[in-house]
């Protein structure tokens, strides 16, 4: 269990000597000496969208020390912060790690440290968010830049220091994998669903929302954001993904409530290669701030679509993902169900990302990242969307 420290830091300069020496030896990550010194690096653009990423390389008073050589620290990135706080991302992110990090059956980085602000509404968003869903479409766009005009004035402070496994291969989204590496990812989340299926804890997870549960308002982001998405991503349009647009114009919301209509799991909420790393065959996830429950078929059309280049059918690897299931013991879920949710669930990923420009990227690696994306997209949807 993680022990409080009352002060948590709110900018990168605060996260000082004094303050990481008290947290470490606080939770037994440090039992003799201190750190007299912190060199902080940014991790770079296009990593962290709603969050600032930030190697810590610590140096200790002396030689006779255990604790870590060096530290991830994850704050809210201050241009993102409303959309972080509306997403829930920060606070979910410290949740996962403290309630579930030690008994994944696959890889993540060891926590060191969480902590965040308590508040109260946020315990009842589930409930919020359900009165939310019933207000009248005509109200939503009201009620949308409501929701964010609070989340923009929330002050809430959040930290998390992980483990920092830079010394496992990095997966680069912008390259992309090839066959063979994604089946490995493929075993390897498999596994994670399998772990999770059906089971009832999960709903008694306040942070652990249901993935449908604010479909209208995503919807309405969509409606907001059109002009903008096609004017950032022109080429794929104008290559196909116009006729998807218009069909989610109309169909968005239901394909949101179609998934929900299928298993139930823990859900990454984010799996692109960018919050992946290799450690031999064995695959490390990391950033879970989007972490949700629901449909599994999300997390496949997520990955697939940011960092599968190739045009082929995506079947051969649904195929091999459901025979993983089967060997964890998953027998409730037909193939055939699988292919239809992971069509279904390409058309709710390209909503959720048509209001990319309500998110500062940078200049650099994140508009790289999103229009490579998008066009990986836009392909999956043209190759495995056909029928």
């Amino acid at each position: 269990m993680v022990k409080r420290v009352v002060f948590i830091p709110e900018t990168p300069e605060q996260l000082s000597s004094e303050w990481l020496t008290n947290v470490l030896r606080e939770n037994r990550h440090l039992t003799r000496g201190k750190v007299s010194e912190v060199m902080q690096t940014l991790i770079g653009d296009g990593e962290g969208f709603v969050g600032d990423i930030i190697k810590l390389d610590l140096t200790y008073d002396s030689q006779a020390v255990d604790g870590p050589e060096s530290i991830i620290a994850k704050m809210p990135k201050l241009a993102n912060r409303a959309m972080g706080e509306l997403l829930g991302a920060y606070e979910r992110e410290n949740m996962f790690y403290m309630t579930y990090a030690d008994s994944l059956p696959v890889a993540t980085p060891r926590l060191y440290y969480g902590e965040f602000d308590r508040d109260a509404a946020s315990e009842k968003q589930e409930e919020i968010l359900r009165q939310a869903d019933k207000i009248p479409k005509f109200l939503q766009g009201l009620t949308n830049r409501l929701a964010w005009w609070i989340a923009a004035g929330k002050k809430r402070r959040y930290i998390l220091l992980i483990e920092d496994i830079s010394g496992d291969d990095a997966i680069d989204q912008l390259a992309g994998v090839d066959r063979r590496e994604m089946s490995f990812i493929v075993d390897a989340v498999a596994k994670l669903h399998a772990h999770f299926w059906r089971k009832s804890d999960l709903a008694e997870q306040f942070w652990l929302l249901p993935m449908n549960i604010d479909a209208k308002m995503r919807g309405e982001m969509m409606h907001r954001s059109k002009a903008a998405f096609a004017d950032m991503f022109s080429d794929s349009i104008a290559h196909g993904l116009q006729a998807f647009i218009d069909d989610l114009s109309v169909n968005g919301v239901r394909y949101c409530h179609e998934l929900a209509d299928g298993p139930v799991t823990l859900v990454h909420g984010d799996l692109r290669l960018d919050n992946l790393f290799f450690r031999g065959e064995e695959v490390v996830f990391i950033d879970w701030q989007l972490v949700r429950r629901g449909n599994p078929a999300y997390d496949l059309a997520y990955l697939f679509s940011s960092g599968l280049d190739d045009e082929e059918s995506a079947i051969e690897l649904l195929e091999a993902y459901y025979h993983g299931l089967v060997t964890c013991g998953v027998t409730d879920w037909s193939l055939s169900n699988l292919i239809s949710d992971y069509r279904t669930a390409l058309r709710v990923v390209l909503m959720n990302l048509s209001s990319v420009d309500q998110v500062e990227l940078g200049d650099g690696r994140g508009q790289a990242l999103l229009k490579v994306w998008i066009d990986r997209l836009r392909r999956r949807l043209m190759a495995d969307c056909q029928n």
